[in-house]
């Protein structure tokens, strides 16, 4: 009934797709119950955020884990041709010190921009920001690559969408320095190595110098 209402409405259904249902618990499994979820009501394509506290390096480092659960609703465009074995359903996650309402909404955003521009996000993608995740932070560009912590990175395995298994990508945040090397020719490798030299830390610091 209520949905024969809604169709008369114009609204159209919104039922809870079954690999959102399958998300969630596969989300649940390795990270246990959110401390809150930031819902998306953007009906179009939703990407609810999911918030998590960790414990990092089991040295009482705690911190919260930031996931999107919504991107892999839909395959991106991958590049004609495009060869390689990334797959086009993806979902994010970002290690900060605390839930920053601008880090949620740079996360969703970011989600959301491949198929606002009809393009994809793989292994050491850079992406300019819109504004600063945080006004005096001299990071301004995403850099995404695997996570790091096993758990996470096989956190989907088990779920696909048409043939695509559902993969996960860590968002890093680089200044505008650290954004020209990994843009040249084997950039991403040099600051990689960069990364170990200078015990980069998994936990978002917005107040880390630059490596550059």
């Amino acid at each position: 009934m209520l949905q024969r209402l809604r169709t008369l409405m114009g609204a159209a259904p919104d039922p809870l797709p079954a690999l959102a249902g399958a998300r969630i618990a596969a989300l649940r499994d390795a990270l246990g119950e959110p401390e809150y979820i930031d819902r998306d009501d953007d009906r179009r394509h939703r990407v609810d955020v999911h918030v998590y506290a960790r414990e990092f390096s089991g040295g009482g480092d705690t911190g919260h884990v930031l996931v999107t659960s919504g991107m892999s609703d839909r395959l991106m465009t991958m590049p004609a041709g495009y060869d390689g074995d990334e797959s086009a359903a993806r979902e994010l996650f970002w290690y900060v010190r605390e839930p920053h309402p601008d880090f949620i909404a740079q996360l969703r955003w970011l989600a959301k921009l491949p198929f606002a521009e009809g393009s994809w996000l793989g292994y050491g993608h850079t992406v300019p920001m819109p504004v600063p995740p945080l006004a005096a932070s001299p990071f301004s560009t995403f850099l995404l690559l695997p996570p790091a912590v096993a758990a996470d990175r096989h956190l989907f395995d088990n779920l696909h969408l048409h043939g695509h298994g559902i993969e996960t990508l860590v968002v890093h945040l680089l200044s505008d320095a650290e954004y020209d090397l990994v843009r040249s020719d084997e950039g991403l490798d040099v600051f990689l190595d960069l990364l170990d030299v200078h015990h980069y830390p998994q936990v978002f610091d917005p107040s880390r110098s630059s490596y550059l």
